[in-house]
């Protein structure tokens, strides 16, 4: 029988390239003091400047001081 001389890459070949890459990206994003810590530690400054935000509001800004002429 003669061989077949493909030069492309079979799709069983791409597929596990493909875990692998797939298995890198999850380790970086979920492991920890990766992606995840860093997503979690802007959220949670966000919403200490939107609280910081509304108090400061609420104590006077918006309130009258006193009657107005």
């Amino acid at each position: 029988m003669k061989k077949k001389n493909s030069k492309g890459q079979s799709i069983l070949e791409y597929t596990l390239i493909l875990g692998v890459v797939i298995g890198i990206v999850i380790l970086v994003v979920f492991r920890s003091g990766g992606m995840k810590s860093a997503i979690n530690d802007t959220y949670n400054k966000s919403a200490t400047a939107i609280n910081t935000t509304t108090s400061e509001l609420n104590k006077g800004v918006f309130k009258s001081s006193g009657p107005t002429p």
